[in-house]
């Protein structure tokens, strides 16, 4: 199945091993990019298609009948451009970049963000949060901030236990694959949980170290670990319903999105297995 913004080189990918121990090698991707994307479509269109990923992204995915509901939509069917984007995510498989990209900022709002029941709420907080991203920085800014944020982010809380929003982006990243691989792969083996605590003990990453005490010293799961680990139960329970195995779902999407958000990922699973 193609793949597009493939980030690893085919050295670096013939060498990944996913967290369920399979080897993603024999994969074939594509890397060719998506001809059209939202900002190219009919104003209707895109905004139809933004809708689509924020509802998804509130109710944790979406059904045949949603996806086929976008595409019968006045909107779409007006624009033939956007038929044709719908089909490289819903037909080939393939997950444009900006698709990703808004994926990946619907998420992170709606995880760390208050609670929200709609999808058009969702997105009036992501387009909120652009524009003030937009603004043009004071001249009495420190260029040097955002460096030392990334640095804070490794500090240890004193005050609280830390959540996910609190990580580093790869420590979150790779914590949240631990997560989702633990249910979808029926457990994980012990030495993949040192292997995750050695990466952020090399990298001085104290805070995420204090985050994994948590679970594994503590024995008390952050809530936002048990939210993303229910979320995982359902799209097992999802798969397993349809005869598909779980295991392989998850190996698969891994190894052809590295860098797509738990969210996004846990939906791109779901919706390959609804195609076959």
């Amino acid at each position: 199945m193609p793949v597009v913004g493939k980030n690893v080189n085919d050295s670096e990918h013939n060498k990944r091993e996913s967290s369920c121990g399979g080897d993603v090698s024999s994969w074939d991707a594509s890397d060719e990019a998506p001809t059209s994307t939202l900002e190219s479509l009919s104003p209707a269109a895109g905004d139809r298609i933004r809708l689509f990923m924020a509802d998804s992204t509130v109710r944790g995915g979406a059904s045949p009948g949603d996806v086929a509901d976008l595409y019968t939509s006045q909107e779409i069917m007006a624009d033939d451009a956007a038929t044709a984007y719908l089909d490289l995510r819903f037909v080939h498989g393939e997950v444009p970049a900006d698709w990703r990209e808004l994926q990946d900022r619907l998420s992170v709002a709606h995880f760390n963000g208050p609670p929200t029941s709609s999808g058009a709420t969702l997105l009036a907080r992501v387009q909120s949060l652009e524009i003030r991203a937009r603004m043009p920085r004071s001249i009495f800014d420190d260029p040097d901030e955002d460096e030392f944020d990334d640095e804070d982010r490794a500090a240890r809380l004193e005050d609280r236990d830390p959540s996910l929003a609190d990580l580093a982006d790869d420590a979150r990243q790779a914590i949240e694959r631990f997560i989702i691989s633990e249910v979808l792969c029926y457990g994980i083996a012990p030495y993949r949980v040192m292997q995750l605590r050695e990466d952020r003990r090399v990298a001085g990453d104290e805070r995420s170290l204090q985050y994994l005490d948590l679970p594994f010293e503590l024995g008390d799961r952050p809530a936002d670990w048990d939210r993303l680990r229910d979320q995982a139960l359902m799209t097992r329970a999802r798969l397993e319903s349809l005869s598909l195995d779980p295991s392989a779902a998850y190996v698969q999407a891994d190894g052809h999105h590295p860098d797509l958000s738990a969210d996004g990922l846990l939906q791109v699973i779901e919706e390959r297995a609804t195609q076959r």
